[in-house]
C-alpha cells in the first residue's frame, strides 16, 4: 500500500509515523510532503492508495532562509477540491489539531467542516480525526477509520 502524509508539523509526523508502523503491513510505503504545493504535485503524479492529509498547510515546503509562502487555513481542503476536479479517487483522511479553520465569517468548525467533506467528496473522503499530541485517543479513532475502511 502506498500512503502519502501531507502535513507540515515535525511532531505530529512522527507520531502519525510511529502509529503507521505498529499498525500497517510492513509492505507499506510512506512518503511525507511538508506542503500544500508539494503534496499536491506527488498526488497528481503518482496518485497513493491513502493519504492521512493535515487540514491547514503551507503553501511551500519550509526550507532555511526561503518563506514558506502563505499559510492555507482549509489546504487539505483545497487538495481534495482538486482531487475531485482531477478525477483522482485515493482515499482520505484528515487529521488535524485544530478545532476550527479559517477567519471571520469564513471560519468553520472540526465537525462541520468533516460534514462537509463528506457531501462534497463521498468517493474518497474516510473520515476526520482530531489529533492530540498529549493523548491517544486519536491514535484509537485512526485506527478505527482504517480498519472499517482500507
Amino acid at each position: 500500500m502506498k500512503i502519502y502524509i501531507i502535513e507540515d508539523n515535525l511532531v505530529k509526523v512522527e507520531k502519525i509515523k510511529s502509529f503507521l508502523n505498529d499498525e500497517m503491513p510492513t509492505s507499506s510505503k510512506v512518503s511525507f510532503y511538508y506542503s500544500f504545493n508539494s503534496g499536491l504535485k506527488a498526488i497528481k503524479e503518482a496518485p497513493p492508495d491513502l493519504i492521512l492529509l493535515d487540514m491547514t498547510l503551507p503553501t511551500f515546503d519550509r526550507r532555511p532562509n526561503v518563506r514558506e509562502g502563505r499559510s492555507r487555513p482549509l489546504g487539505g481542503y483545497d487538495i481534495m477540491r482538486k482531487m475531485k476536479l482531477f478525477n483522482i479517487n485515493s482515499k482520505v483522511i484528515v487529521i488535524t489539531q485544530l478545532e476550527s479553520f479559517g477567519e471571520g465569517s469564513e471560519k468553520v468548525g472540526f465537525e462541520e467542516l468533516t460534514d462537509q467533506c463528506w457531501e462534497e467528496f463521498p468517493d474518497f473522503f474516510l473520515g476526520s480525526v482530531y489529533f492530540d499530541q498529549s493523548g491517544s485517543a486519536w491514535t484509537a479513532n485512526l485506527r478505527h477509520i482504517l480498519r472499517s475502511s482500507v
